[in-house]
């Protein structure tokens, strides 16, 4: 039976180490125009609102990059007002329009929160005779692992985002996505994972094309 303990241990060890360098983002809510019966949008403009916490540029790059990848022409906001910190609305509206672009994709930064996590130590004991407790061989190993491993608080980060689709001529609202992203490790980390639900999300609304 400690052998069996001992390998359920290294199972969660392994578990741990291969999902802690992971952003795991979860979307939080979801909405689509309901009449709206354009064709699939190809090109954006991506544009990220994120104050002083998160690198404007590097999200813009990223983002873009990742749509790219998925066969739509995506370009950084940074890249097409080089140098420019506050842009206009009118100014990217024009822009969209002047390069034939279907429509602006904008990230805003919600909310950063931290959360704290209580782990309480291996193994409960709710009363009763257990079979670790019919030998000291049993009981000693058993109990001694789960003293020496107390209880713990670790504290997480927890980015809070929302991304809209408009749509470039009418400039309505077309789509949106309400996400959360579990302690990110980096800028880079944090916009791959919510790229990756947000083309998934267009895509089953079908508002951008199916992969070829």
């Amino acid at each position: 039976m400690n052998g069996f303990h001992t390998t359920i241990r290294l199972c969660a060890v392994l578990f741990f180490l291969l999902f802690a360098g992971c952003s795991q983002t979860s979307v939080t809510g979801l909405w689509k125009k309901s009449d709206f019966a354009g064709p699939p949008f190809r090109s954006m403009l991506v544009v990220a609102l994120t104050g002083e916490d998160i690198n404007k540029t590097l999200w813009e790059n990223i983002m873009a990059d990742q749509l790219n990848r998925s066969g739509i022409a995506a370009v950084p906001c940074a890249e097409a007002f080089p140098g420019e910190n506050n842009v206009t609305r009118e100014k990217i509206v024009a822009f969209v329009r002047r390069h034939a672009i279907d429509g602006m994709l904008v990230t805003r930064l919600v909310d950063t929160r931290t959360e704290q996590v209580y782990h309480p130590p291996r193994g409960v004991y709710y009363g009763g005779p257990f079979w670790y407790y019919n030998h000291f061989y049993n009981y000693y190993p058993y109990v001694y692992d789960r003293v020496y491993s107390p209880g713990y608080t670790s504290t997480h980060t927890i980015v809070l985002l929302e991304t809209n689709l408009y749509q470039a001529d009418t400039q309505e609202l077309i789509w949106s996505m309400s996400s959360d992203t579990f302690d990110p490790r980096s800028i880079n980390q944090l916009v791959e994972s919510v790229s990756k639900k947000v083309i998934q999300g267009l895509r089953k609304d079908r508002l951008i094309p199916p992969p070829k």
